[in-house]
């Protein structure tokens, strides 16, 4: 759709382990598929490619909502897209869908960018602002 918002999508595959006893994907590995996607995002659109440590961000908050199961060897795409750009702060939302098309869950988080060193927030890089909103048609 091209009034679609999201334009950052990762395909993923549900592994064994990602399973719990009921045999659907465990509510918690949901937030390992966010960070994955988290992740792929930061390096192709933003650029950042250095270890964890150097990034200088931290996550403040997170949320999901579940809204259908997805099941062992099912096909996810996780669509990603910064929704908001603070000060020291940018959230990012998330669509995740089965294979079929359908909605699987929705979600949130805030990231906020950190000194480690200082212990407290730092203004978003430049860098990062500009290739963000480069990339993100509605901020």
């Amino acid at each position: 759709m091209s009034e679609d918002p999201f334009r950052f999508s990762i395909a993923l595959e549900v592994c064994w382990r990602d399973l719990d006893p009921l045999g659907h994907v465990n509510n918690a590995v949901y937030f390992t598929y966010l960070e994955t996607a988290r992740f792929r995002y930061l390096r192709d659109v933003c650029g950042i490619t250095g270890p964890p440590q150097e990034i200088g961000f931290v996550l403040a908050e997170a949320s999901c909502t579940y809204l259908s199961p997805l099941s062992l060897g099912e096909r996810v795409t996780v669509w990603i897209r910064v929704s908001e750009l603070g000060n020291s702060s940018f959230v990012f939302e998330y669509r995740v869908e089965g294979e079929d098309g359908r909605l699987a869950a929705t979600a949130r988080t805030v990231q906020v960018c950190y000194d480690l060193d200082a212990g407290r927030p730092r203004p978003l890089p430049a860098e990062w602002r500009e290739r963000i909103t480069t990339y993100e048609s509605d901020l």
